[in-house]
């Protein structure tokens, strides 16, 4: 799934600016991530994870009991949470 360049240059700046862009995000089944005290847990997926991470700036990963959770990597680490609460994603 690519992005043409002026769609990717608008969602580079939108996520600079912090706006969320729907169209642009991705949905990913197959990683399995827990809620762990302050902090999400990577169960299974590692690689998958690392590998949509670096086409994509964010996903979303069904997490039991909390619905879709958005996880986003940064210069800091990988964090996951509703847009509101992101909490720091623990890879081991």
């Amino acid at each position: 799934m690519g992005l043409d360049r002026p769609v990717l240059k608008q969602y580079q700046n939108t996520v600079d600016r912090g706006i969320h862009v729907p169209h642009a995000s991705v949905e990913v089944d197959d990683i399995h991530i827990i809620r762990d005290g302050g902090a999400y847990r990577l169960l299974h997926g590692q690689l998958r994870l690392l590998s949509a991470l670096g086409l994509q700036r964010e996903i979303f990963v069904e997490v039991r009991g909390e619905g879709k959770v958005r996880v986003v990597r940064t210069p800091y680490g990988y964090f996951g949470g509703p847009d509101w609460e992101p909490l720091p994603l623990l890879l081991s």
